[in-house]
């Protein structure tokens, strides 16, 4: 007997004889009932789920589902309400902080311990700074400020160093200079006085103190590209036309590294409010280059907001994914570019499923029909 058959038949003898061990312990499984491949995990509950249609008892709460049809019909509303518009295009709100603020920080002051018991309970902090982006040889102020009670205490900063890795990998540090402003301990960030040629994340940590109170520590995370890194930069915002339908703004750029880039925008009714957002990403090789910006005619409709327009917050990044550091930061633009009065009626107010929409939601409806059920979906 060849050596592959020879082992071939005693892992076929190793495995019946576990399978019939399984069985004499816990019993046959019904037919279409699979062996569990472990004995002591409990049951991991997927996102999908199917439902044994012979089965009509009602699914247990605790596995995550209660009414089947209804989740399974929000999944398909939810995939039709993100997928409304042209892919780059989406509508944004007040609640959309994220979109409307990119980089924006979100400490808030806080305890120092949770325990009810522990004295530093009655100390609070707040660690922050005025952006999280750091392109240039822009400077950051990092503030960190405490209390005590309801009473302000001014910290004693014992130790504060800035961070990052070079392109390399290589950790680089520096210490932090510290001046005081009233009770608050601030540090201004300026990594372009140290790593001009460098780019990605970086940390400030910082080691504090106060009248009764431990060393405690302390850190905050940013992004940076150093002036030698910057891929690209805006030049203006040149003309919009409407095409087909849709709100097209052409954006110079001036590119230095070739690469995919992601450019976006925010844009404003006549009153300022900001209602959408474009996303373009378009590989661009060195030299100056007019990008497209496209608005889906759909979202002026939907929003019944009325011209000028302008936009807002035009930002762009170079990915780099064999990059440690991450992608490659633009700086942001000055000023403001409006549009002249447009009447809504040049805007496409049709929906136009792509190939691709179609496609997925037919996967969708045909696993429903299959007796797929879905998690509830958050709107």
């Amino acid at each position: 007997m060849a050596p592959l058959a020879k082992w071939r038949s005693t892992l076929i003898v190793c495995v019946g004889a576990g399978v019939i061990a399984y069985w004499s312990q816990h019993g046959v499984p019904d037919r279409g009932e699979p062996i569990p491949k472990t004995l002591d995990r409990p049951l991991e509950v997927p996102l999908a789920e199917r439902v044994d249609t012979d089965n009509k008892e009602p699914l247990r709460e605790d596995a995550g589902f209660t009414d089947s049809g209804a989740h399974s019909r929000d999944v398909i509303a939810a995939f039709e309400k993100l997928n409304r518009y042209q892919q780059g295009t989406t509508p944004v709100s007040d609640d959309d902080y994220d979109l409307l603020n990119p980089g924006a920080r979100y400490e808030r002051r806080h305890s120092l311990s949770r325990n009810p018991g522990d004295p530093d309970a009655d100390w609070s902090v707040l660690l922050t700074a005025d952006r999280y982006y750091i392109t240039e040889d822009q400077t950051s102020l990092v503030t960190l400020s405490l209390w005590h009670g309801d009473a302000p205490k001014t910290a004693t900063i014992e130790s504060a160093r800035i961070s990052m890795f070079d392109n390399i990998g290589k950790p680089i540090s520096r210490p932090a200079t510290v001046f005081y402003a009233g009770n608050q301990a601030v540090i201004r960030l300026k990594p372009s006085d140290y790593w001009p040629a460098e780019s990605g994340p970086l940390k400030v940590e910082i080691t504090y103190s106060s009248h009764n109170l431990g060393t405690k520590r302390g850190r905050l995370d940013f992004h940076y590209t150093g002036p030698e890194r910057i891929p690209a930069a805006f030049i203006d915002v040149l003309a919009d036309n409407v095409i087909e339908g849709d709100l097209v703004f052409d954006v110079a750029v001036e590119v230095y590294q070739k690469g995919e880039y992601r450019i976006s925008a925010l844009i404003h009714d006549k009153e300022g409010a900001a209602f959408g957002r474009a996303q373009v990403n378009s590989w661009l090789e060195p030299g100056s280059h007019l990008v497209p910006l496209t608005f889906d005619g759909l979202l002026f409709h939907d929003k019944a907001v009325s011209a000028p327009f302008h936009l807002s917050t035009l930002r762009g990044e170079r990915h780099n994914p064999a990059s440690l550091q991450g992608n490659d930061q633009m700086p942001v633009i000055a000023g403001r570019y409006e549009t002249p009065i447009y009447e809504a009626s040049v805007f496409n107010q049709d929906f136009i499923a792509s190939p691709r929409y179609e496609r997925m939601k037919q996967h969708y409806e045909n696993a429903i029909s299959r007796g797929v059920t879905f998690l509830p979906v958050d709107d």
